[in-house]
């Protein structure tokens, strides 16, 4: 009992211990939001790979892709219990173009998925613009959905203006200040460029433009929208005088009627704008020139769906040659952008039909032209990505990975007698899980982290050293109250304790000190850094570079255990020297000190 009173009475008298505990807090709270922080960017890139790979991927080396793919996610699925879901997937080189501007090209690498069934085995939907949250994403969404995203996308632009521009908005009449930011035009007219900063018009001549390109993308799906009612009731018409045809005569005497209304039609068609749904596009949102970023991470879209654009494929599949290669080139029509959030992602890739893809990159089946039932080469894919049910671990992905490699052997044994040219050869596939693939992304931050909290580490010996300088006078100070207490009969091991549980106290209070400061500074790290930058200019995060909306602001409440634990043994061995020293005192020479 008296170990604890008097405890908690050098605590409260030793005003020099409280430097103690705010040093033990300030490190635990440095380590904590660092560690935090570097442990949200791994789980979002996990989050990302996961959404883009699935859990496990196979790849054929090289380029000649995976033959009978559908064969063997068939096999799969029998005899892998694990697996809950896995589709083909196909990766592509290409240049993204828009119609009508020469002058833009963009390097991108182009994905052909499956729709919806992509949606099975990732987290695809979770960052899609038109489609976002729906469990059944297709390449044919209703045009009055995409219509609804845009609108509501250029409210989020007038919250832009209506922040960037609000001291000078205020100095206008509230009805004409409505009026303007409707008209950015008028907005630059009203205000003068004399009076705005540069980076104010550099980012009102951005949104006038995105503006103006939105603009012609909503008339264009307007326009779809209302010959697409048009065409419902021609289509029922058509179907009308195709099933009232009973007679040859009948069919006869309807065969023009039916001519005529399928030429409406496909007149209509053309007219909408729209490709079909096999040549329709997901934009990566973060491919330049197509978006740009606000210095505090919106997004201001310049192509949204509506737009065409023009992709020409680099074919790397069965017809590849040295010489003469030319780019198979088609027409698409955006219908959705997708964001995950990773810049290497989002700034590559951009998303097309499977079997469009398969045709533009020259990986579909091929036939005896002679014999069409004779096929002489298989239709491939690049690779396959596979979804495990529940949420296991790096180790048993691993397994599960190994146990699929050597089904895959087993497959590729049974099809030997199967057309197989460019098919890859037994053992000829590479089967990783999504941390394996991404090891290059992943690794270095995990280095990064474990260096953080090594240094941290480092800097926390100032916590100690502050811990045992402190019980160090504290044991010189009551060297007469030691000895009191040694001849009332306190053993050498109950002084000791004394000093333990002071040392123990104080990394304690300062843990949950430094826990608490982690905690507010973690969650609201987005906020701090917004006041920095508006008082000091100050931006350590430069969210339209790393594309991220928002730093990581999740506490990493596991590691928060072990920096808890970390700090009462950094005042326990602090108090350890000076704990020794006073429980070997002797009671005589401790009464006789001055």
């Amino acid at each position: 009992m008296y170990k604890l009173f008097l405890c908690l009475r050098y605590l409260r008298s030793k005003v020099f211990a409280y430097f103690a505990v705010l040093g033990v807090a300030l490190c635990v709270w440095m380590m904590l939001v660092s560690v935090s922080v570097m442990t949200g960017f791994l789980n979002k890139i996990e989050l990302a790979a996961k959404g883009l790979f699935g859990d496990i991927i196979i790849e054929g080396r090289g380029e000649r892709g995976l033959a009978w793919y559908d064969e063997f996610i068939a096999k799969m699925k029998r005899e892998v219990p694990e697996v809950e879901a896995a589709g083909p997937f196909i990766l592509g080189l290409g240049i993204l173009r828009v119609e009508n501007d020469r002058n833009f090209r963009q390097h991108v690498q182009i994905a052909g998925i499956r729709l919806p069934g992509r949606a099975e085995m990732t987290d695809f939907e979770t960052g899609l613009f038109v489609q976002a949250g729906n469990p059944a994403p297709t390449f044919d969404p209703p045009i009055a959905q995409a219509i609804a995203a845009i609108k509501k996308h250029r409210l989020e632009m007038r919250k832009i203006v209506q922040r960037e521009f609000a001291k000078e908005l205020a100095k206008l009449p509230e009805a004409r200040q409505t009026a303007t930011i409707e008209n950015l035009q008028m907005l630059r007219l009203t205000l003068g460029d004399k009076s705005l900063t540069p980076k104010q018009r550099d980012l009102l001549y951005r949104i006038d433009n995105a503006v103006w390109l939105q603009n012609q993308a909503l008339r264009h799906l307007e326009l779809a929208r209302k010959k697409q009612g048009q065409m419902t009731r021609l289509r029922e018409q058509l179907r009308s005088a195709q099933a009232g045809a009973k007679t040859e005569a009948d069919k006869q005497i309807a065969a023009d009627k039916i001519a005529a209304l399928q030429l409406q039609i496909d007149d209509l068609v053309d007219l909408t704008r729209l490709e079909p749904p096999a040549d329709r596009v997901i934009l990566g949102l973060g491919i330049p020139g197509l978006s740009f970023r606000t210095d505090i991470g919106e997004t201001v879209r310049y192509l949204v769906p509506g737009h065409r654009v023009i992709l020409q494929v680099a074919p790397l599949g069965k017809a590849l040659q040295m010489t003469g290669v030319s780019l198979n080139s088609r027409k698409f029509t955006v219908i959705d952008d997708s964001r995950t959030d990773v810049s290497s992602i989002d700034s590559k890739l951009v998303y097309v039909p499977f079997e469009t893809l398969q045709q533009l990159n020259n990986m579909q089946a091929e036939f005896d032209a002679d014999d069409p039932s004779i096929m002489l080469a298989p239709a491939c894919c690049n690779q396959i990505h596979i979804k495990v049910k529940g949420q296991p671990s790096e180790g048993d992905l691993r397994k599960i990975a190994g146990k699929i490699q050597g089904l895959w052997q087993e497959f590729a044994r049974g099809y030997a007698d199967k057309p197989t040219l460019l098919a890859p050869a037994i053992g000829d596939v590479s089967v990783d899980t999504w941390r394996q693939r991404q090891m290059a992304v992943v690794g270095p931050i995990e280095q990064q982290r474990t260096l953080v909290v090594i240094i941290m580490a480092i800097m926390s010996i100032v916590a100690v050293a502050l811990v045992f300088v402190i019980l160090y006078t504290i044991v010189v100070q009551k060297t007469r109250e030691i000895g009191v207490l040694k001849a009332l009969g306190a053993s050498g091991w109950g002084v000791a304790g004394l000093f333990f549980a002071y040392g123990a106290a104080i990394g304690l209070l300062g843990a949950a000190i430094g826990i608490l400061a982690g905690y507010y500074t973690t969650k609201n790290i987005n906020s701090i850094q917004d006041w920095a930058d508006s008082m000091f200019g100050l931006r350590v995060w430069t969210r339209k570079s790393f594309m991220f909306e928002c730093i990581p602001n999740e506490v990493d409440w596991n590691m928060a255990c072990f920096i808890v634990a970390g700090a009462i043994a950094a005042g326990l061995v602090g108090a350890l020297i000076p704990a020794i020293r006073a429980a070997r005192m002797e009671p005589v020479e401790a009464l006789r000190y001055e």
